[in-house]
């Protein structure tokens, strides 16, 4: 079976500069040092750390901008393409719709359980984090939020740990789990700095609440490449339902 993301494009190639795995490790610590920075212009801004808690959204669109930018330069510079991720597989389509439509199935108690559990085990009250997370900003923004973050993270969250990170990792290492897990423990890992609020509970919750789900992706993509671009929309859909969170408050 082949192993790479993709049908064009996204197979470490010779004819640039590939990464090696130190740059591998440093663009998997990327997204979790960009949220904390974008908050910190934010929080700057509005001269208060606990205000900017409540533009997360803004911090994880900005950094997803970053993220595209900076993989279409490697793409590029390696001679790949980048929009090759996001292409179907006509040859396993059929196939693909059938294994992602059981993926489907799990995936929500792959979510939703964490969750709940987690919630219930730190504070005894599920609805404590999202009343953490979820405050209101400018009614203009947060429309604007529900088109802009769905959008830009369907091109950038995935497509960095799975897309770049995972085959490049998978073609240097000799222990070839490490290429999975890793970008699923960075993946998981990225959301205690979206939001960061200087709470041991929150951290805790936000490290853990995802990595179930961030593995059971990693593990289809690392089997089943030509599921990505499945994977990066159903991506979107679940984070527009965040965005419009954000909209009802």
């Amino acid at each position: 079976m082949d192993n790479e993301i993709s049908n064009t494009g996204s197979k470490p190639v010779t004819a640039g500069r590939p990464l090696k795995v130190p740059g591998l490790i440093a663009l998997l610590g990327s997204r979790v040092t960009l949220f904390l920075l974008f908050q910190g212009v934010i929080a700057l801004a509005a001269g208060s750390w606990s205000l900017s808690e409540g533009y997360w959204l803004v911090s994880a669109t900005l950094t997803n901008l970053v993220s595209i930018t900076v993989l279409w330069f490697l793409f590029r510079r390696e001679g790949g393409s980048y929009r090759g991720l996001f292409r179907f597989n006509r040859s396993t389509f059929r196939k693909d719709i059938l294994i992602f439509a059981g993926l489907v199935i799990l995936c929500g108690p792959v979510v939703f359980g964490p969750n709940y559990l987690l919630s219930a085990w730190l504070w005894g009250d599920p609805a404590i984090p999202y009343e953490m997370m979820f405050r209101p900003v400018e009614r203009w923004l947060a429309i604007l939020l529900v088109f802009a973050f769905p959008v830009t993270i369907v091109f950038a969250e995935l497509a960095t740990y799975y897309g770049y990170i995972m085959p490049r990792l998978k073609d240097r290492l000799e222990t070839k789990w490490i290429a999975v897990a890793l970008p699923v423990l960075f993946l998981s890992l990225q959301h205690t700095t979206l939001p960061f609020i200087p709470d041991l509970k929150f951290i805790l919750y936000r490290a853990v609440v995802f990595l179930p789900f961030a593995a059971l992706i990693g593990i289809a993509l690392y089997r089943r490449p030509t599921l990505f671009p499945w994977f990066a929309i159903l991506h979107g859909i679940m984070d527009m339902g965040t965005a419009v969170m954000m909209l009802t408050e």
